[in-house]
Parts: C-alpha cells; structure tokens; sequence
C-alpha cells in the first residue's frame, strides 16, 4: 500500500533501510537491469499460450526489475524488496511529470485511472499489478478473479516498461 502522507512514507522507506532492503551497486550496472527486464517480459510473451500464472509472474518481475534499474541509474542501489522499490522511487521523486502523465493516459484508455493525481496513478498500479501477481503465485485458479485477460495486462507492463525505459 501506498503511503498515505511524507510522514509515513518516512517511517515505511526507514523501515526497508532498517531491514537492509537496498544493495549499493554501480550506477552503470542499471543496464543489466533493463536487459533482465525485457528479457523477463519477452519470456512472459512466449509463455501466455501455455500459462497465464507464469506469463503474468514473469512480466510483473520485468516491471519490478525495471523500477531497480531506475533506482540503481539515480541512486546506485537496488531493492531486493518488492514494496520498498516502490517507496525508493517515490521517496526520491525520480520518474519526471512527463513519465507520469504518459503512464496516466495508458490507464486512462484501459480505464484504470483511480486518482486525479499521474504520480498517485503510476503508483498505485504497479502496487496493483504486485497484489495480481501475488495471487497468481499464492492462490489456486479458482480463487483468482480477473477483470481484464493476461494478455492485456502483459501488454500494459510492455507499454510500461518501455516509458520507464525512455
């Protein structure tokens, strides 16, 4: 869950400091990070006409290894921690306005958008995509409910992915 106020956005990034969630590493190793994305993405492509549980796990961990590449770029760390790269990002205010609002109009069309705010949106989503993808690892078919088919949400992850990318 997004933190609802600096206070506590404080307070969580801390606590992914506190529990060493953050590697220092070469900001140049960022492109070895974006490589390992597209590589994961393309692999969820090729798997969606066998699985839809491990196409949509291995585009999620594009996304997530997209966000790392991003902060490793900025910063020169990278989170082992799925929630705390989103904090890193926001704590640090990296992805610009521009990226915002180009991600915002991709959920708009697919009529995502839950928030007035681009920042919010971003956000949010990814937390989204997270929890889908935690139901896919974690719970049986028949608990999974889906609003929309794996190969949507993959192609929204590509579209994602390929701003970040910019």
């Amino acid at each position: 869950m997004i933190p609802k106020n600096e206070k506590k956005l404080e307070n969580e990034f801390k606590r992914c400091e506190r529990s060493k969630s953050f590697v220092i590493i070469s900001k140049e190793s960022y492109i070895d990070y974006v490589k390992e994305a597209y590589s994961d993405l393309n692999s969820a492509e090729e798997e969606l006409n066998k699985s839809d549980k491990w196409a949509i796990v291995k585009a999620y961990q594009g996304l997530f290894l997209m966000c790392n590449a991003i902060l490793v770029k900025n910063l020169g760390y990278y989170s082992k921690d799925h929630g705390c790269v989103i904090l890193g990002l926001i704590k640090n205010r990296i992805i610009n306005n521009e990226t915002l609002q180009k991600i915002s109009s991709i959920l708009e069309k697919r009529n995502k958008l839950c928030e007035k705010e681009p920042f919010k949106n971003f956000f949010n989503e990814i937390d989204d995509i997270r929890i889908l993808r935690n139901k896919y690892l974690y719970l049986p078919e028949t608990q999974r409910k889906l609003n929309e088919s794996s190969k949507d949400i993959i192609d929204e992850i590509k579209e994602i992915i390929k701003i970040l990318n910019e």
